[in-house]
């Protein structure tokens, strides 16, 4: 069925269904840049931070390069024992906290330890005179080594046989083996080719026998003029670092390029670049799909429900405007005859109670003279022609404001309405006129018209019947009187 203003099943489905594709593609592209925001903000929290623990391991390391020698026998102050063919030193806590300390200062915990060859336990030693020369430094490690939550330990490896780690907990685990590797190691940090001693650099991530515990070791090198000492080491907690409260579904993840690659479905690849760091290290995002798009309904579930009530909203929307074509149609169908597209008796009676009118209104009622004769001589093709003509004429010969309407056969009923009677008759004179000097165009030797035209006051309220049935008895008198005219 064509109606115009009609919607098509298709164009009801689909349009709203562009429309809410739209809107959906708006929405995940807000996602996507509220997740891209998110990686960059955590890669961002994630180089400061390095670059906090930076500035830790250059401040201890100048505070090692330039240490003091106390020479006030703190290590007197020190618990120590014999372990394993290791000698252990860490402080008495009493003692360090109550030294030199007012009552309105809170209390700071102190944790470190001195490992050593055993003769670090013999106060005649060199080694233990060694440590006194360093000993000074240690609660400045212990201060700092969780000054943030993912600074995990800070170690200073000395050449001369010693190890002094904040905090205690994985100094109490070394054995001689564990300290010759760790002296070892630290003496071949820096002195690659090419290696720059200006520069703190990273090592790792490497994983401990701890469960899921990953470090990053920051070094820097510890010089007494321009002779190394030491390596200094500050440990960073991976997992930590890595730990947010930000809104991403992923993981993000640390490597070392240089002997690991990212994962296939890594994203947003961003080699790390700090001030004063030797670094090969990259962070990427592991794009995990499902917990995307879980992630993605969870967070935008209101937008994705006004998409969708919309659409529902948009098709029932389109529905009901369909339906109401459809019932107009039908409507002004039920008021129109078929064949010439006129109002019919039903139309026509609608159109009377629904329209204003004039100072004066005037009802004609047409017909064909000698309608019969036409079918029987030429056939109801000719006939029905010859009555869409007649339509024709009398709709071109009235105003928009007035009707005309088809009752049956070759019966046509004319609405006039206006302030002079007189132009009303001219009117109606001159569609019987127009109708019969060109009706030869459709009949051979063409036809005539004869009607009865009741013109009445507006104010006499009078009904459609009653001058209905007037204008047809002046029709009556019209066929009576010779045909070929109106009564009036």
């Amino acid at each position: 069925m064509k109606v115009k203003g009609h919607f098509s099943l298709k164009f009801v489905i689909f349009v709203p269904a562009v429309i809410a594709s739209i809107l959906l593609a708006l929405t995940v592209k807000n996602y996507l840049d509220a997740v891209n925001r998110d990686i960059d903000d955590e890669y961002q929290r994630i180089e400061t931070s390095l670059e906090r623990a930076t500035k830790v391991v250059t401040a201890l390391d100048y505070s090692f390069s330039n240490y003091y020698k106390s020479g006030t026998g703190l290590l007197l102050e020190h618990n120590r024992k014999i372990e394993d063919g290791l000698c252990k030193m860490w402080p008495i806590d009493a003692l360090l906290l109550a030294e030199n300390k007012t009552l309105d200062i809170p209390s700071v915990d102190i944790s470190y330890m001195l490992v050593g060859d055993k003769s670090l336990c013999q106060q005649e030693s060199a080694l233990y005179q060694d440590v006194t020369d360093h000993v000074s430094m240690a609660p400045l490690l212990s201060f700092l080594h969780d000054i943030d939550a993912f600074l995990f330990g800070i170690h200073y490896v000395d050449f001369d046989g010693f190890i002094m780690s904040s905090p205690d907990t994985l100094a109490k685990r070394i054995t001689k083996p564990l300290l010759d590797n760790a002296l070892i190691r630290a003496r071949g940090l820096f002195r690659e080719p090419g290696s720059r001693k200006d520069f703190i650099a990273i090592y790792g991530p490497e994983t401990l026998s701890m469960p899921e515990l990953k470090l990053l070791n920051l070094s820097a090198p510890v010089y007494s003029s321009t002779q190394q000492e030491g390596v200094l080491t500050l440990q960073v907690d991976v997992n930590q670092l890595l730990a947010s409260e930000s809104k991403l579904a992923s993981a993000i993840h640390l490597i070392n390029v240089h002997n690991s690659q990212p994962t296939d479905n890594a994203v947003r690849e961003y080699m790390l670049g700090i001030n004063g760091i030797v670094s090969n290290h990259m962070l990427y995002y592991e794009l995990d799909m499902q917990a995307e798009i879980k992630n993605f309904f969870l967070f935008e579930k209101y937008s994705l429900v006004v998409t969708l009530c919309l659409y529902i909203l948009l098709v029932t929307v389109l529905f009901y405007v369909n339906t109401h074509v459809e019932r107009s149609y039908f409507r002004d169908l039920a008021a129109r005859d078929p064949m010439t597209g006129l109002l019919n008796r039903r139309g026509m009676e609608a159109f009377l109670r629904n329209t204003t009118h004039s100072e004066y209104l005037a009802l004609s009622v047409l017909d064909i003279d000698n309608f019969k004769s036409i079918n029987d001589a030429y056939g109801h093709d000719v006939g029905d022609d010859a009555i869409c003509f007649m339509a024709e004429q009398i709709e071109k010969s009235i105003r928009d404001s007035d009707a005309v309407a088809r009752f049956g056969g070759e019966e046509f009923v004319v609405y006039l309405r206006g302030r002079d009677v007189e132009k009303m008759r001219m009117t109606m004179e001159r569609v019987r006129e127009a109708i019969g000097r060109d009706s030869a165009n459709v009949v051979e030797g063409g036809f005539t018209v004869s009607g009865g035209v009741e013109i009445v006051r507006s104010e006499e309220n009078s009904d459609f019947e009653s001058l209905f049935k007037a204008a047809d008895e002046k029709l009556y008198e019209a066929k009576n009187s010779g045909k070929n005219r109106l009564v009036f």
